[in-house]
């Protein structure tokens, strides 16, 4: 038998205490607890959802084929007949309409991939037409043996599956697609319609949920899955909750992935999610709107919910698409750093300024027992500790503030007395006036370097929608922020930025907005509304928000922006607002602010993974 330096390539090292050079799954001695210790990556325990870009078109009944990255929408109902032939497609972030289906329809079986779809079957009337998508065109082929709709479907274009649905007689039907032709094999165990299938494999599949037919009664409901191998069903362990018209997806009969649906009431439309991993479903994360008749593409672990109804008796198709990641995600964490040299101090900048190891903490206010003092004082932090260097020209807090802690421009502000339209640079070692804002403002945010900066919001009123660039030389007015605010979030460049949260106060808001170096166009919005905001990130597509405030509320709340949807991440150790911020989602850091009773001198550091210290026992 290997020893353990023999299968690991080092001795196991004694250490008093944690040790803070080892790598996961690195055994250590604790000669202080006296105890081997070893450290693993911390990840999420089960599977969540955030909102994914919403389709063009509102519908439910629509059939998907694809990934979560790259995926393909067609058919549906949209209000009523004709039925829609609209199909749309999607690159991980947003959906753009595509060349349509030759015969509208809704609640066809459809596998397949983005470019390489089949669709086959669908309503109403009945239909058997079958159609193949080639990343481009639809094109019709060899119809189903038997017409019926609000099936299952599982495979390729070459080698695929369509089982169950409605009319009646055709409940059970198992037809299989050769590349060419259907041939009808073996049914069902129990005949059912509005089911949901896995999406890859004609071979190894599983079919769930659904109701039988007359299907008047609840009764009819059913929790029962499916299991196939190529040529036979066979009843393997139930869904957890009885349900009609939920969405699917996942590789084969070995896992999947049910949400949404209809269940018996008083339960009625759910978000209910579960994920099978060959022998019984477990119970996950709901979507964040129940629905039912949503489309479904990718796997177990990385999937879409697309559109769908929102009602139930009713008509309220949604463009919503929500995306699935399973467990085993990395879980970021903050971890308490060094304080700062300075007093305690908030406002020391709005916007990114600097990288975790490399950041620059500008201007600020301090409480003096009466009015707030202005704070000239500058500091860098190397990752560990803060060294004060020289000071700004003009003491301000609630500046706008970016670009690196060698290269950084602090502009606005309040010096309290006015608001401010002065300008200054940092060349790493010395401030030096240059040309100033055209408005003058505090507590606006900014993004970008010395040389492309972007500034946007502030207060007071008339310029809290104001956007303006920076050359290296001059301040330029160009599109205004549709939502006008301060106290708001930001990061990114002078050409691809966001901007979130912020005033009106006290409660704040949850409006994000993108900008394309052109004009600001609203997304979608944060999970908790709040004013005076931190914020760091390089881009429009990787951002994070933390702290804030809500009415009389401090905010610990950490949220992650991946250019389409927020995602909740874990809390500050400290709660506070007007807390400044730099580096990236992966390694970034927080620093200052106001806590209850007070200002703060605290550094937190942020990692976007984080390990847990497991002790060895007999």
């Amino acid at each position: 038998m290997a020893t353990y330096k023999e299968s690991v390539g080092t001795a196991v090292t004694n250490y008093a205490g944690n040790s803070p050079s080892v790598v996961d799954g690195e055994v250590w001695y604790d000669s202080t607890d006296k105890d081997f210790k070893y450290q693993y990556a911390n990840v999420t325990a089960a599977g969540s959802w955030s909102t994914g870009g919403s389709l063009n078109q509102t519908r439910r009944l629509a059939s998907g084929a694809g990934s979560a990255t790259a995926a393909i929408v067609a058919g549906g109902v949209i209000s009523a007949a004709p039925y829609s032939a609209l199909t749309e497609s999607y690159n991980g972030t947003a959906w753009t309409e595509v060349n349509d289906l030759g015969t509208g329809r809704y609640g066809s079986g459809s596998f397949g991939t983005s470019t390489a779809a089949l669709l086959g079957g669908g309503g109403y009337p009945y239909k058997a037409n079958t159609e193949i998508w080639n990343g481009t065109n639809w094109t019709e082929v060899n119809d189903l043996n038997v017409a019926h709709s609000t099936c299952g479907g599982s495979g390729t274009t070459t080698a695929g599956l369509i089982a169950g649905g409605g009319p009646a007689p055709a409940a059970a039907l198992t037809e299989l697609w050769n590349g060419t032709n259907w041939t009808e094999v073996n049914d069902l165990g129990t005949g059912r319609y509005n089911v949901a299938s896995s999406k890859d494999s004609s071979t190894s599949a599983l079919l769930f949920g659904g109701r039988t037919p007359p299907g008047g009664s609840t009764s009819a409901i059913r929790t029962f899955t499916e299991s196939w191998n190529g040529t036979n069903w066979t009843e393997v362990g139930d869904l957890n909750l009885a349900r009609y018209g939920l969405g699917g997806a996942g590789a084969d009969n070995t896992a999947a992935l049910g949400f949404g649906g209809y269940a018996t009431p008083p339960n009625g439309l759910v978000g209910n999610t579960e994920v099978w991993n060959g022998s019984s479903w477990t119970e996950q994360g709901d979507l964040s709107t129940a629905r039912e008749y949503a489309a479904g593409t990718g796997t177990s672990t990385s999937a879409l919910s697309i559109g769908g109804d929102t009602a139930s008796p009713g008509n309220s198709p949604t463009a919503v698409t929500e995306v699935w990641q399973g467990a085993g995600q990395p879980v970021g964490a903050w971890a308490t750093g060094n304080n700062f040299t300075s007093p305690a101090l908030s406002g020391r900048g709005n916007g990114p300024q600097g990288t975790q190891d490399a950041a620059l903490a500008v201007g600020g206010y301090k409480d003096t027992g009466g009015t707030p003092e202005a704070w000239d004082g500058t500091e860098t932090y190397n990752g560990t500790n803060w060294t004060e260097v020289n000071n700004l020209n003009t003491a301000r807090g609630f500046s706008i503030a970016f670009g690196l802690n060698t290269a950084t421009i602090c502009a606005g502000g309040y010096d309290g007395t006015s608001n401010l339209t002065n300008t200054e640079s940092f060349n790493g070692t010395n401030w030096t006036a240059v040309n100033a804002m055209n408005a003058s403002k505090n507590s606006g945010s900014g993004a970008g370097t010395a040389t492309a900066g972007l500034a946007f919001g502030g207060s007071p009123s008339p310029t809290a929608a104001n956007t303006e660039t920076w050359n290296g030389t001059n301040w330029t007015e160009v599109n205004n922020l549709n939502s006008g605010r301060y106290s708001l979030g930001g990061a990114g460049t002078s050409t691809d930025a966001v901007a979130f949260a912020g005033s009106p106060e006290p409660s704040g808001v949850a409006i994000t907005e993108k900008w394309n170096g052109t004009n600001w166009t609203e997304v979608n919005d944060m999970n908790t509304a709040r004013t005076y905001i931190g914020s760091l990130g390089p881009s429009s597509s990787a951002a994070l928000g933390f702290g804030g405030l809500v009415g009389a509320s401090y905010k610990a709340v950490t949220e992650e922006f991946n250019g389409v949807s927020w995602a909740e991440l874990a809390d500050l150790n400290t709660a506070r607002f007007d807390v400044g911020g730099g580096g990236t989602t992966t390694a970034g850091v927080a620093y200052g602010g106001s806590i209850p009773g007070g200002k703060t001198q605290a550094t937190e550091n942020w990692s976007g993974s984080s390990s847990i210290i497991k002790v060895l026992s007999d």
